[in-house]
Formats: C-alpha cells, structure tokens, sequence
C-alpha cells in the first residue's frame, strides 16, 4: 500500500513539472541558449549589441584580473573606428603590450641562437671528420708531390701543386695555432 501511495505521487510529481513546463513554452518564455553567430545587419542594432558585449568583455577581464592577479590589457575598435582599451589596475595597456613585445622579440633572438649554434654544431662536426681525414689527404699529396716529375709536369699541374701544398701547410698551421691558444678552429 505504501509503495503504491509513493509511486502515484511521483507520477503526480511527473505530470506537474510537464505542466509546468508546457506553460512556460505557451507563455512564450525563451530560455537562455546559444546566440547564432553571424553579422548583424541593421547598424543601430549592431552598435547597441558591440556595446553590451563590449562591457560584459571589460568585466570579465576586470574579474580576471582581480580573481587570479593577472596582468590583463585589452584593445578594441568599434564598428566605427573608436578604439576601447582596458588595462588591469596595476599597469598601463603600454607596459603590458612592452612586456608582450620584449618576450616575443626574446624568444625570436633565442630561436636565431638555437638555429645559429645548431648550425655552427654541424660545421664542427663536419670540420671535426674532414680534419680525421687531414693527415691522410697531406700523405697523399705527399706522395704525389714525391712521385711527379717536375721536368715532366706542365706549369699549370706544377702551380696546382704548389697551391695544394700552400693550402695543406696553412691548414696545419691554423690547427696548431688553434690548439695552442684552445680557441675554436677554423679554416681560412
């Protein structure tokens, strides 16, 4: 008996909030929901529109700002051309947009330095194989020099030769300069 008294008032529970809820549509009662986003034509309307949403956005920040502490700054032009601008009480829309400046300009120097010292890596390592290899491209010109035959060599092989060598001395020279002084090397 209890049961059925308890299950009958839910059901009357039920159709009331039915009720209840197909008055409030035939009231013509809008709920709150999802504005479509699109262009609003008429320019009276649109004005009056950009200047609630432009408060309600000014609150926000100012809530944002107070709330969590926040540097916040804001910059908006209207429809037609008026510039509204906000800035947490602490600082000016000029110091927080510099700060902004100073780390974007920050972080595109460190991303040259990045780039600049991976390339600068890979012109060492790429010196570092080619001077492996040093010793044995100087025993071969070494040999070759040994073996030709000046009185059969043109001149153009004899000042090829004579530059290979020039070049070859001057990079050892700048490898022992480099290791005595503890400097990076380099090749002229």
């Amino acid at each position: 008996m209890v049961r059925e008294e308890a299950t009958a008032a839910r059901r009357a529970e039920l159709q009331l909030l039915q009720q209840l809820e197909k008055e409030e549509e035939s009231k013509g009662k809008r709920k709150r929901g999802r504005v479509e986003l699109r262009r609003i034509e008429d320019r009276t309307s649109r004005q009056v529109r950009f200047s609630k949403r432009r408060s309600g956005l000014f609150k926000k920040a100012y809530e944002l700002s107070v709330l969590c502490d926040a540097q916040v700054a804001l910059i908006v032009f209207s429809p037609a051309g008026r510039l509204y601008e906000f800035a947490s009480s602490t600082s000016s829309v000029e110091e927080i947009f510099g700060r902004y400046w100073d780390l974007a300009n920050t972080i595109n120097y460190l991303n040259v330095e990045a780039r600049d010292s991976t390339v600068d890596c890979n012109i060492q390592k790429e010196q570092q194989s080619s001077v492996g290899s040093l010793p044995d491209q100087l025993n071969i010109i070494a040999q070759w020099a040994m073996e030709a035959d000046a009185d059969e060599m043109s001149m153009t092989e004899i000042s090829n030769l004579e530059e290979t060598v020039t070049d070859a001395l001057a990079a050892i020279r700048n490898k022992l300069r480099m290791k005595v002084v503890g400097l990076p090397q380099t090749y002229v």
